[in-house]
């Protein structure tokens, strides 16, 4: 009961609590960003009794922030009393810190919260994987180099995905490098919260039986007179443009090179709101795929696989909805419902990909969406990140696996192994690499000339298009 009538009478009903700060947080104001595919942001404004707290008390501590609802009645004369639950809490770590103003009694500072996979954007990396898929690189690096355990992280993927022979990270961040793994084969994510251990859980998603779908909210447009007090959305827009009617992809793999690898896909069915072909060249599969195949039947990582998530993201800009809402309880991932005369676009229901809240103590909560129509037939795609292009050659050197060998060691295709310079990871000798081809003055299909590289030597490799995943040797070079 006390709890309750705190939480009543209480004029900072949002709840921040850091670990190791025993005084007294009262949450003054909020402004937050989150959406799918992207970690939470956000920044709480308060006060505190101690005037004087240090930022090493409060950068990287576990945190969390308790969203209430406002109480509706009196808990008097036999009147209901609001509930102390909060409608949602997000865990993170605290990431920023300032210090705003104090007065002779109290202190006012601002903390920015993030979940932990936010702190993978600190830091650059140059790193080699293989034959591993995507979600077990990934799974690698959240597990041993930024030590997240089972809780932590949770793959409900309805696909297998194959294991690549060599994924290069250059210089980018672990969570751009992440990002852009999981983009490129369709995979979102979003964060939930294990109130049991009190942290914040990432879950990796390939599928739209992934969305929450029991969020319903009124459409109550406002007005000049006071509102029942109960949630609801109003603000409602929606736009519309023209997309890519279909996409065409072609690719060349030298180890088969008369195989037939030029694809076509359209998940439009010839609708009048499409037009145009997206032509995408180079897309990293081997084979092609069934185009009749549907869901989980399409090979993964084929190339129709490609051609259809493609597709996808186009479609996801065809029709952009978004409106305000007043429930705390809103989260990106969620089939928003609206009852009671929401415009046509929202009738298949609004699935939250981006929302950015705001409250204070003289503000009500309020919460702008942003959202596409729910399709069983299209999936919610993240944006694909721009790959890191190589311009010019990375240094290298040619390896084998027997110690101080005095004969080239390749395969029969005359493809070498490589240790690149600048990898810190220790690999078995031999086997730093996928197999390199070498550019030759004279090549053919039956003929041409090979001087072999002995073990050891310097080479400079290049890149097909600058692509970090698909290396090949230019040339050998003299040092010293």
């Amino acid at each position: 009961m006390l709890d309750e009538l705190r939480t009543f009478f209480d004029h900072s009903r949002h709840k921040l609590r850091v670990r190791g700060i025993e005084a007294r947080l009262d949450v003054l104001a909020f402004e937050g960003e989150e959406g799918l595919s992207q970690p939470f942001n956000y920044r709480v404004e308060f006060t505190s009794s101690e005037r004087d707290i240090g930022a090493d008390r409060l950068l990287g501590q576990d945190a969390s922030f308790s969203l209430h609802a406002p109480p509706q009645n009196l808990p008097f004369g036999g009147l209901s009393l609001p509930p102390a639950q909060p409608l949602r809490t997000l865990h993170g770590v605290v990431s920023g810190f300032r210090r705003l103003s104090a007065s002779s009694d109290e202190a006012r500072y601002e903390i920015t919260l993030e979940p932990r996979l936010a702190l993978l954007r600190n830091g650059r990396q140059y790193r080699i994987y293989q034959h591993q898929s995507v979600p077990e690189i990934v799974e690698g690096i959240l597990r041993s180099r930024h030590g997240f355990e089972g809780q932590d992280f949770l793959f409900a993927l309805h696909r297998e995905y194959p294991k690549r022979e060599q994924v290069m990270q250059y210089d980018e961040s672990d969570l751009a490098f992440i990002a852009r793994l999981l983009a490129e084969i369709g995979i979102w994510y979003r964060f939930t919260s294990d109130e049991r251990l009190q942290i914040d859980v990432v879950e990796f998603h390939d599928d739209q039986r992934a969305y929450q779908f029991d969020v319903e909210l009124p459409y109550r447009p406002p007005s000049g007179t006071s509102s029942s007090g109960q949630d609801g959305v109003w603000g409602l827009q929606s736009s519309h443009q023209v997309v890519e009617q279909h996409v065409s992809i072609r690719s060349y793999q030298h180890r088969d090179a008369n195989a037939y690898l030029d694809g076509d896909i359209d998940q439009s069915r010839g609708a009048r709101t499409t037009y145009g072909e997206a032509y995408h060249y180079a897309e990293p599969y081997r084979m092609l795929g069934d185009p009749q195949a549907q869901d989980e039947d399409l090979q993964s990582e084929s190339g129709y696989f490609y051609a259809r998530l493609r597709h996808e993201r186009y479609l996801n800009g065809q029709t952009r909805l978004s409106g305000i809402g007043s429930s705390a309880s809103l989260a990106p991932g969620q089939v928003l419902k609206i009852t009671g005369g929401a415009p046509h676009a929202f009738a298949p229901g609004a699935l939250i990909t981006h929302l950015q809240t705001r409250a204070a103590r003289d503000r009500s909560f309020e919460a702008s969406f942003q959202a596409i129509p729910y399709s069983e037939n299209v999936c919610f795609r993240p944006p694909l990140p721009a790959k890191p292009r190589i311009a010019g050659t990375v240094p290298a050197r040619v390896s084998s696996p027997q110690q101080n060998d005095p004969y080239a060691h390749l395969d029969l295709e005359g493809r070498y192994k490589v240790h690149f310079l600048f990898d810190r990871d220790t690999w078995k000798t031999g086997q730093e690499s996928l197999w390199l081809r070498l550019a030759r003055p004279y090549a053919g299909d039956t003929h041409g000339l090979h001087l072999p590289l002995l073990a050891g030597t310097e080479v400079a490799v290049a890149f097909e298009q600058g692509d970090p995943d698909r290396p090949y040797i230019a040339h050998a070079l003299h040092d010293s």
